[in-house]
């Protein structure tokens, strides 16, 4: 199954850079390899800030679609979209909070419990180089991947409620791309809405700063962000990575993500635990409409990953070491599997971000014990090349199965 997955992602990899030079973007759209949206606006909808009133900040919500989602006859209900430029909500701005959400196209709420997930979504900017991987080796294109969510929606409070002065800053000239792989658990097709809010200071205040993204995965650079499932209690440990002068200084926030069947994802810092995030099953939404449920000895009927712990606070010197590490107990959390009965790949990602060269001067753990490379725990409620397409935005549709094209690899 991985191998053919591989191949899907470098066919619509190289049909989307075919697309940038060459062909009717008729023909490949009736071919089934490329799918455009209209550039119509996204729906962008104001809300009201939660921090740095007197800094400006602004709050909205934008969505990115709608999609079609498939039903389980086909490629077990899974479809990844991909598409860029998308709308941003501001440029030359600073983002502070993002997260992300489903719904149909009516604005109710999809999860579980409606047999449709956000599977995966993910942002990343195509005009810079991501600290962990500067060029995605299954594609060749660059960009730094800046946010991601899984169905459990964790966000992304790089401020930590405007505690931190700090945040992602998107250029006037940026080109953000859109990742996102949805999942449909009934026997008919449905359509869905990716929401993302995102909370932004207009520019670059004086007294914030710029933090870098650290994405670290199980899986390297040039295979994906997917490792194989198995029965029974098991880990996978990531190639460990060396922090450079461009990636180093004060952590002010860092998430993480696993599959169902997951239980934890620690990041370790020189071999020294820093953020041990604990997942939370079964939260409102979280549970399978009843005719689905299995009923499997020892678990937790239809119960899914609801929520994640957040870290906050730490500090990343250059030349230390970093690893993330996803344990996984599917004797004790039913995993995820395909149709035929078959376990799907898992998944382990920790995403840190770090105000470059800035101390912390907080010494906590996650686990509310105190050492010297630690961050502290809170708990998050779940709730180069630059790719362009002459005359519009582009959006890709392939069941990859997972989310390995562009966004996690």
């Amino acid at each position: 199954m991985f191998s053919g997955m591989v191949q899907d992602v470098l066919l619509l990899a190289l049909c989307f850079l075919l697309a940038t030079t060459t062909g009717s973007m008729n023909d490949r759209v009736e071919k089934g390899l490329l799918k455009q949206r209209a550039s119509s606006p996204s729906n962008i909808t104001n809300l009201t800030a939660q921090f740095f009133p007197s800094q400006g900040s602004k709050r909205a919500q934008i969505t990115y679609g709608p999609f079609n989602v498939p039903n389980m006859n086909i490629t077990n209900g899974m479809q990844s979209f991909f598409q860029a430029p998308v709308e941003m909500p501001c440029k030359d701005c600073l983002v502070t909070y993002i997260q992300a959400g489903l719904t149909y196209p009516n604005g109710t709420y999809a999860n579980a419990n409606t047999s449709l997930w956000l599977h995966h979504v993910v942002l990343y900017n195509l005009n810079n180089v991501d600290a962990v991987c500067p060029t995605n080796l299954i594609t060749g294109v660059p960009g730094e991947r800046f946010f991601a969510s899984g169905n459990e929606r964790s966000p992304a409070n790089i401020c930590i409620n405007g505690t931190n002065n700090a945040g992602y800053y998107i250029g006037r000239n940026d080109t953000i791309g859109f990742l996102t792989e949805l999942m449909n658990t009934e026997m008919v097709n449905q359509t869905a809405v990716v929401t993302i809010e995102y909370e932004y200071i207009p520019g670059l205040p004086a007294s914030f700063s710029k933090v870098t993204p650290v994405w670290l995965d199980i899986a390297p650079c040039d295979q994906g962000s997917e490792e194989p499932a198995k029965n029974g209690s098991f880990q996978y440990t990531s190639t460990p990575w060396t922090a450079p002068a461009n990636a180093a200084g004060r952590i002010t926030c860092a998430i993480g993500h696993v599959h169902d069947g997951g239980t934890h994802i620690d990041i370790a810092k020189n071999n020294q635990s820093m953020c041990d995030a604990i997942a939370v099953y079964g939260g409102p939404g979280y549970m399978d409409p009843m005719g689905n449920m299995v009923n499997m000895p020892g678990m937790t009927m239809g119960s899914h990953i609801s929520s994640l712990s957040e870290c906050s606070t730490g500090q990343l010197n250059v030349g230390d070491s970093l690893t993330v590490t996803a344990y996984y107990n599917t004797t004790e959390y039913a995993p995820m599997t395909n149709t035929d009965g078959s376990l799907t790949p898992i998944m382990g990602i920790g995403l840190l971000y770090v105000a470059v060269n800035e101390t912390s001067s907080s010494t906590s753990t996650s686990s509310g014990t105190s050492t010297a490379t630690g961050v502290a725990s809170t708990t998050s409620k779940a709730a180069g090349s630059i790719m362009t397409v002459a005359g519009g935005s582009a959006l890709f549709a392939g069941a990859v199965g997972g989310m390995v094209a562009l966004g996690f690899a």
